[in-house]
């Protein structure tokens, strides 16, 4: 099933980068512009040796993807195994980014509310100088305590088991 969603996410960017003009090329892979825009912060300009420097380093790039599929380094195992582990990783945080996408502070009340729960934390600082550190703080909490409350219901829905026994083997 994964694989087949990634095939048609595949497909799809393929699709969508067709209207965007080729700006370099190795073998049938192709840097698109569109592609190569995204490395730009908007409102940021990058010189034309700049960019000569993002494609340089993405043909370079490319060429040694290559030459590593070409020796096949993608068969052995311990590289097989941080692929699979890089896959996961990447789809927990997206999974992460889901979760997280309603999480809001919801008025400032709520930020004073934490500032004075916590006043140890900032001494001598007004409320007023720490508001941006406040809301991040707040933030933070809420997203891990919605991540926790997420695990507890969906964990439910697994088969877990843990051996402690073979802990004292970890040492």
């Amino acid at each position: 099933m994964l694989r087949c969603n990634l095939l048609l996410l595949s497909a799809f960017l393929l699709s969508c980068e067709s209207s965007s003009p080729v700006i370099a090329e190795v073998e049938n892979s192709r840097l698109h512009i569109n592609e190569l825009k995204e490395v730009r912060i908007p409102g940021d300009s990058i010189s034309k040796e700049e960019w000569i420097r993002h494609i340089e380093y993405w043909v370079n790039f490319e060429v040694m993807y290559r030459e590593a599929l070409k020796r096949g380094l993608q068969k052995d195992p311990t590289v097989q195994k941080l692929i699979k582990n890089a896959e996961k990783k990447i789809l927990v945080d997206r999974l992460r980014l889901s979760i997280d996408s309603t999480i809001a502070v919801e008025s400032d009340n709520e930020l004073r509310e934490y500032y004075e729960n916590n006043k140890e934390l900032f001494r001598d600082i007004e409320f007023s100088d720490v508001t941006e550190q406040l809301r991040g703080i707040v933030l933070s909490e809420k997203r891990i305590k919605a991540e926790k409350k997420w695990l507890a219901e969906t964990k439910n829905l697994y088969s877990i088991e843990v051996y402690p026994q073979y802990l004292d083997s970890l040492q």
